[in-house]
């Protein structure tokens, strides 16, 4: 065990655990220190053992515990107040997946294997803003990132960019690969999307997906990734569009959503 682990103190019954074990070994101590040298020097001294563990035995026993205490919860607070500090780099506190930087910084770790990079922007996310408010806003892009979440492999690195933005790494993923996730992402968040929060939205994804290669840098992939994410907006939204293909790939046209 690292040492480090030591002082990761999380709950209060680890604290109280701690602290017991800590008394036991300062009462110990002196009075171990005391029994030495009179055991060394026989029986006819055993009497002055005694009396001398006495206060060997209380002092520990009544200092120890509250300090003990106090420097163990000190410890728990730490270890809470580092989870959440942790938590908060590493995921967006309102749809839970990971902050920016953090994918990035994933992502770059997993690049030597190879891979795909998709961008996923909400279609029309300022009207549903303007429309409905912010607090649908916040629950369609909730919903986004549980679509994400449902529709990708377990490996797939998932954050959020920024605003209605979303950025997806899938490891060692093929060409033919990123394209089948991402139909399979746009055909769930149709579904997923029709109504939120009791509203009727209608909501879909453009998405630009761009296959890492291996003399290009990662940013040199995302920005692959958001050219193909501009073409698929502006080729008519709820789709997606793979960049230096040899054809556009485009999503299959879908049927008028009134039609059927």
């Amino acid at each position: 065990m690292r040492i480090e682990k030591i002082f990761e103190i999380r709950t209060m019954r680890q604290v109280y655990k701690l602290m017991a074990v800590v008394t036991v070994f300062a009462v110990l101590i002196p009075v171990a220190t005391f029994a030495l040298p009179f055991f060394h020097y026989g029986e006819r001294y055993l009497r002055f053992f005694a009396i001398a563990s006495i206060p060997a035995t209380l002092i520990p026993l009544f200092i120890t515990p509250p300090i003990a205490f106090i420097v163990l919860n000190l410890f728990r607070i730490q270890t809470l107040t580092i989870d959440k500090v942790d938590h908060y780099v590493r995921y967006d506190t309102l749809t839970g997946v990971l902050t920016r930087a953090y994918l990035l910084g994933k992502t770059r770790d997993a690049l030597s294997a190879g891979g795909a990079f998709l961008m996923i922007d909400a279609d029309h996310f300022k009207a549903i803003n303007d429309t409905h408010g912010h607090d649908i806003g916040d629950e369609a892009l909730k919903r986004i990132a549980e679509v994400l979440r449902k529709a990708l492999t377990t490996d797939a690195l998932i954050g959020r960019l920024g605003g209605e933005e979303f950025g997806v790494f899938l490891p060692g993923a093929s060409d033919t690969q990123a394209v089948a996730a991402a139909e399979n992402l746009c055909k769930l968040m149709r579904e997923e999307g029709r109504v939120i929060a009791g509203k009727e939205l209608g909501l879909t994804v453009s998405i630009g997906c761009a296959l890492h290669r291996d003399e290009n840098t990662l940013e040199k992939t995302i920005k692959l990734a958001d050219s193909a994410l501009y073409h698929a907006k502006h080729s008519g939204r709820d789709r997606y569009f793979l960049a230096e293909a040899t054809d556009t790939m485009p999503a299959l046209i879908l049927k008028d959503r009134m039609a059927g």
